[in-house]
Protein backbone atom coordinates (compact mmCIF):
# COMPACT_ATOMS: atom_id res chain seq x y z
CA UNK A 1 0.00 0.00 0.00
CA UNK A 2 1.08 3.61 -0.73
CA UNK A 3 1.93 5.94 2.31
CA UNK A 4 0.06 9.10 2.19
CA UNK A 5 3.33 11.13 1.92
CA UNK A 6 4.18 8.94 -1.68
CA UNK A 7 0.37 9.53 -2.74
CA UNK A 8 0.48 13.20 -2.15
CA UNK A 9 3.81 13.23 -4.26
CA UNK A 10 2.53 11.39 -7.69
CA UNK A 11 -1.45 12.45 -6.78
CA UNK A 12 -3.23 15.71 -7.08
CA UNK A 13 -6.76 15.98 -5.25
CA UNK A 14 -9.48 17.32 -7.67
CA UNK A 15 -12.35 17.24 -5.87
CA UNK A 16 -13.84 14.81 -2.71
CA UNK A 17 -12.11 11.84 -3.47
CA UNK A 18 -11.41 12.21 -6.73
CA UNK A 19 -6.87 12.24 -7.81
CA UNK A 20 -5.23 13.00 -10.82
CA UNK A 21 -1.84 12.00 -11.18
CA UNK A 22 0.30 14.66 -11.60
CA UNK A 23 1.03 13.93 -14.67
CA UNK A 24 -2.35 14.49 -15.95
CA UNK A 25 -3.87 16.84 -13.15
CA UNK A 26 -3.12 19.99 -15.73
CA UNK A 27 -4.71 18.41 -18.51
CA UNK A 28 -8.43 20.43 -18.57
CA UNK A 29 -9.91 18.11 -20.41
CA UNK A 30 -8.90 15.09 -17.76
CA UNK A 31 -9.81 17.92 -14.70
CA UNK A 32 -13.27 18.48 -16.54
CA UNK A 33 -14.16 14.55 -16.11
CA UNK A 34 -12.59 14.04 -13.16
CA UNK A 35 -15.41 16.93 -11.54
CA UNK A 36 -17.65 14.99 -13.42
CA UNK A 37 -16.90 11.52 -11.76
CA UNK A 38 -17.31 13.74 -8.09
CA UNK A 39 -20.57 15.04 -9.82
CA UNK A 40 -22.52 12.47 -11.81
CA UNK A 41 -25.38 15.04 -12.37
CA UNK A 42 -23.14 17.91 -13.30
CA UNK A 43 -22.98 20.08 -16.43
CA UNK A 44 -19.89 21.13 -18.71
CA UNK A 45 -20.00 24.92 -18.89
CA UNK A 46 -17.62 27.42 -20.58
CA UNK A 47 -14.17 25.70 -22.63
CA UNK A 48 -15.13 22.19 -20.31
CA UNK A 49 -18.24 22.26 -22.66
CA UNK A 50 -17.09 23.45 -26.01
CA UNK A 51 -14.15 20.99 -26.02
CA UNK A 52 -16.80 18.19 -24.99
CA UNK A 53 -18.93 19.27 -28.72
CA UNK A 54 -15.24 18.55 -30.41
CA UNK A 55 -14.42 22.24 -30.78
CA UNK A 56 -10.39 22.88 -30.81
CA UNK A 57 -9.01 25.48 -28.29
CA UNK A 58 -5.97 28.05 -29.41
CA UNK A 59 -5.20 27.84 -26.05
CA UNK A 60 -3.84 25.95 -22.86
CA UNK A 61 -4.43 25.93 -19.43
CA UNK A 62 -8.29 27.24 -19.76
CA UNK A 63 -10.60 26.55 -16.53
CA UNK A 64 -12.17 23.63 -16.52
CA UNK A 65 -15.97 24.22 -15.05
CA UNK A 66 -18.72 22.08 -14.45
CA UNK A 67 -22.32 23.67 -12.78
CA UNK A 68 -24.75 21.26 -10.47
CA UNK A 69 -28.50 22.99 -9.63
CA UNK A 70 -28.57 25.92 -7.65
CA UNK A 71 -30.27 23.38 -4.84
CA UNK A 72 -27.33 21.00 -4.12
CA UNK A 73 -24.69 21.33 -1.75
CA UNK A 74 -21.81 23.29 -2.09
CA UNK A 75 -19.11 21.54 -3.13
CA UNK A 76 -15.65 22.47 -2.83
CA UNK A 77 -12.82 21.97 -6.42
CA UNK A 78 -9.61 22.06 -5.76
CA UNK A 79 -8.75 21.68 -9.37
CA UNK A 80 -11.49 23.88 -12.05
CA UNK A 81 -14.98 24.84 -10.62
CA UNK A 82 -18.13 23.44 -9.61
CA UNK A 83 -20.74 26.23 -9.78
CA UNK A 84 -24.12 26.39 -8.39
CA UNK A 85 -26.10 27.70 -10.88
CA UNK A 86 -29.61 27.27 -12.53
CA UNK A 87 -29.81 24.93 -14.94
CA UNK A 88 -29.72 26.39 -18.59
CA UNK A 89 -31.05 24.32 -21.59
CA UNK A 90 -29.06 21.18 -20.77
CA UNK A 91 -28.02 18.64 -24.36
CA UNK A 92 -26.58 15.42 -24.00
CA UNK A 93 -23.48 15.43 -26.15
CA UNK A 94 -20.87 12.19 -26.37
CA UNK A 95 -23.02 11.01 -23.06
CA UNK A 96 -22.09 14.28 -20.92
CA UNK A 97 -24.55 17.14 -19.67
CA UNK A 98 -23.81 20.17 -21.56
CA UNK A 99 -25.20 23.93 -22.40
CA UNK A 100 -25.33 24.71 -25.92
CA UNK A 101 -22.13 26.37 -27.69
CA UNK A 102 -23.72 30.00 -27.56
CA UNK A 103 -24.61 29.58 -23.72
CA UNK A 104 -20.68 28.32 -23.04
CA UNK A 105 -19.04 31.37 -24.99
CA UNK A 106 -21.38 33.27 -22.76
CA UNK A 107 -19.90 32.14 -19.91
CA UNK A 108 -16.44 31.97 -20.97
CA UNK A 109 -17.09 35.70 -21.52
CA UNK A 110 -18.78 36.31 -18.34
CA UNK A 111 -16.38 35.01 -16.13
CA UNK A 112 -12.99 35.56 -16.59
CA UNK A 113 -11.73 33.11 -14.41
CA UNK A 114 -12.66 30.74 -16.71
CA UNK A 115 -9.65 31.24 -18.23
CA UNK A 116 -7.29 29.60 -16.41
CA UNK A 117 -3.72 30.97 -16.01
CA UNK A 118 -4.98 33.07 -19.11
CA UNK A 119 -6.42 35.54 -17.07
CA UNK A 120 -5.28 38.84 -18.37
CA UNK A 121 -6.89 36.77 -21.67
CA UNK A 122 -10.15 38.25 -20.64
CA UNK A 123 -8.99 41.16 -22.80
CA UNK A 124 -11.08 41.68 -25.82
CA UNK A 125 -8.78 40.86 -28.35
CA UNK A 126 -8.18 37.66 -26.70
CA UNK A 127 -11.58 36.79 -26.57
CA UNK A 128 -12.28 37.92 -29.85
CA UNK A 129 -8.75 35.35 -30.59
CA UNK A 130 -10.76 32.33 -29.79
CA UNK A 131 -14.47 33.50 -31.02
CA UNK A 132 -12.48 33.98 -34.18
CA UNK A 133 -10.73 30.12 -33.65
CA UNK A 134 -14.64 29.01 -32.93
CA UNK A 135 -16.25 30.03 -35.72
CA UNK A 136 -13.89 29.03 -38.09
CA UNK A 137 -14.56 25.11 -37.07
CA UNK A 138 -18.56 25.88 -37.33
CA UNK A 139 -19.98 28.98 -39.68
CA UNK A 140 -23.38 27.89 -38.50
CA UNK A 141 -22.00 29.55 -34.57
CA UNK A 142 -21.18 33.02 -36.17
CA UNK A 143 -24.80 33.43 -36.73
CA UNK A 144 -25.92 32.36 -33.54
CA UNK A 145 -23.49 34.73 -31.15
CA UNK A 146 -24.55 37.45 -33.97
CA UNK A 147 -28.41 36.66 -32.71
CA UNK A 148 -27.92 36.00 -28.98
CA UNK A 149 -28.17 38.98 -26.71
CA UNK A 150 -25.28 38.08 -24.66
CA UNK A 151 -22.63 37.97 -27.15
CA UNK A 152 -24.04 40.13 -30.45
CA UNK A 153 -21.59 43.18 -28.89
CA UNK A 154 -18.29 40.83 -29.14
CA UNK A 155 -19.44 39.20 -32.24
CA UNK A 156 -19.74 42.53 -34.44
CA UNK A 157 -15.75 42.18 -33.98
CA UNK A 158 -15.56 38.52 -34.81
CA UNK A 159 -13.95 37.16 -38.17
CA UNK A 160 -14.06 33.42 -39.21
CA UNK A 161 -11.50 34.24 -42.30
CA UNK A 162 -9.30 35.30 -39.91
CA UNK A 163 -6.26 32.32 -39.68
CA UNK A 164 -4.56 32.58 -36.05
CA UNK A 165 -4.59 34.03 -33.22
CA UNK A 166 -1.74 36.73 -33.46
CA UNK A 167 -4.12 38.20 -36.76
CA UNK A 168 -7.32 38.65 -34.69
CA UNK A 169 -5.21 40.49 -32.04
CA UNK A 170 -3.69 42.77 -34.72
CA UNK A 171 -7.64 43.15 -36.44
CA UNK A 172 -8.87 43.76 -32.87
CA UNK A 173 -5.86 46.42 -32.14
CA UNK A 174 -6.87 48.15 -35.54
CA UNK A 175 -10.31 48.45 -34.90
CA UNK A 176 -10.17 49.94 -31.56
CA UNK A 177 -7.47 52.25 -33.16
CA UNK A 178 -10.23 53.75 -35.44
CA UNK A 179 -9.06 51.32 -39.04
CA UNK A 180 -12.25 49.77 -39.09
CA UNK A 181 -12.36 48.84 -42.45
CA UNK A 182 -9.68 46.70 -42.70
CA UNK A 183 -10.61 43.17 -43.57
CA UNK A 184 -8.72 39.43 -43.18
CA UNK A 185 -7.21 37.54 -45.62
CA UNK A 186 -7.87 40.04 -48.95
CA UNK A 187 -7.24 38.16 -52.20
CA UNK A 188 -4.27 40.09 -54.50
CA UNK A 189 -3.18 39.12 -58.10
CA UNK A 190 0.82 39.58 -58.81
CA UNK A 191 2.54 38.94 -61.27
CA UNK A 192 3.53 35.26 -59.55
CA UNK A 193 0.12 34.40 -58.93
CA UNK A 194 -2.80 35.34 -56.03
CA UNK A 195 -1.79 36.00 -52.53
CA UNK A 196 -3.64 36.45 -48.91
CA UNK A 197 -2.64 39.55 -47.06
CA UNK A 198 -3.35 38.80 -43.69
CA UNK A 199 -4.81 41.91 -42.84
CA UNK A 200 -5.38 44.90 -44.88
CA UNK A 201 -7.68 47.68 -46.14
CA UNK A 202 -8.75 46.67 -49.93
CA UNK A 203 -9.11 49.77 -51.03
CA UNK A 204 -6.34 51.97 -50.00
CA UNK A 205 -4.17 48.65 -50.59
CA UNK A 206 -2.52 48.96 -46.80
CA UNK A 207 -2.11 46.30 -45.14
CA UNK A 208 -0.43 44.01 -42.76
CA UNK A 209 1.75 40.26 -42.92
CA UNK A 210 2.33 38.47 -39.14
CA UNK A 211 5.29 37.03 -39.68
CA UNK A 212 5.44 34.09 -36.83
CA UNK A 213 8.70 31.85 -36.06
CA UNK A 214 8.35 29.92 -38.86
CA UNK A 215 8.91 32.62 -40.79
CA UNK A 216 12.53 33.13 -40.58
CA UNK A 217 14.34 30.41 -42.01
CA UNK A 218 16.43 30.82 -45.13
CA UNK A 219 14.33 29.26 -47.15
CA UNK A 220 11.09 31.29 -45.38
CA UNK A 221 12.89 34.66 -46.40
CA UNK A 222 13.95 33.77 -49.63
CA UNK A 223 9.72 33.09 -50.25
CA UNK A 224 8.51 36.17 -48.16
CA UNK A 225 10.84 38.31 -50.32
CA UNK A 226 9.57 37.41 -53.67
CA UNK A 227 6.30 37.55 -52.09
CA UNK A 228 6.40 41.44 -51.11
CA UNK A 229 7.81 42.07 -54.04
CA UNK A 230 5.07 40.66 -55.85
CA UNK A 231 2.62 42.67 -53.47
CA UNK A 232 4.55 46.05 -54.06
CA UNK A 233 4.18 45.56 -58.15
CA UNK A 234 0.28 44.96 -57.45
CA UNK A 235 0.40 48.73 -55.75
CA UNK A 236 0.36 47.12 -51.65
CA UNK A 237 2.32 48.80 -49.00
CA UNK A 238 2.88 45.78 -46.16
CA UNK A 239 3.81 46.40 -42.79
CA UNK A 240 5.23 43.23 -40.73
CA UNK A 241 3.97 42.49 -37.55
CA UNK A 242 5.96 39.63 -35.22
CA UNK A 243 5.55 38.59 -31.69
CA UNK A 244 8.13 40.44 -30.71
CA UNK A 245 6.08 43.77 -31.42
CA UNK A 246 2.44 42.61 -30.26
CA UNK A 247 3.89 41.90 -26.82
CA UNK A 248 5.44 45.96 -26.93
CA UNK A 249 3.57 48.22 -25.98
CA UNK A 250 6.28 50.72 -27.21
CA UNK A 251 6.70 48.92 -30.40
CA UNK A 252 3.51 48.72 -31.31
CA UNK A 253 2.72 52.53 -31.23
CA UNK A 254 5.35 52.53 -33.62
CA UNK A 255 3.61 50.22 -36.27
CA UNK A 256 0.67 51.79 -35.39
CA UNK A 257 2.26 55.06 -36.48
CA UNK A 258 3.76 53.55 -39.63
CA UNK A 259 0.23 51.77 -40.33
CA UNK A 260 -1.40 55.55 -40.10
CA UNK A 261 1.10 57.02 -42.48
CA UNK A 262 0.86 54.81 -44.88
CA UNK A 263 -3.06 55.43 -44.67
CA UNK A 264 -2.62 59.22 -45.57
CA UNK A 265 0.05 58.46 -47.39
CA UNK A 266 -2.47 56.60 -49.81
CA UNK A 267 -5.43 58.55 -49.54
CA UNK A 268 -3.82 61.40 -50.70
CA UNK A 269 -1.96 59.46 -53.53
CA UNK A 270 -5.56 58.05 -54.33
CA UNK A 271 -7.22 61.85 -54.48
CA UNK A 272 -4.68 63.22 -56.74
CA UNK A 273 -5.81 59.93 -59.55
CA UNK A 274 -9.54 60.90 -59.06
CA UNK A 275 -8.85 64.76 -59.10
Amino acid sequence: MMSRPTFAKYYRKVAGTIYLHRDQADDPDLVAEALLMRCPHGMFRGFAALSNMGFTLNLDGWRPIISIPRTSPAIRAHRGAILRLVEEDVHMINGRRTVTAVQAVVDILARPDSWGRYRDGARIEEQVAVLDHLVRQKLDLFGRLRKDPGTAGISALVNPLAESRPESIVRVRLHRAGFKEWKPQIRVRGREGFYFVDLGDPILKVGIEYQGAHHFDRDARARDAQRANDLRWAGWSILEVTSTILNSETEWRKVLARVGEEVDLARQQRTSRIA
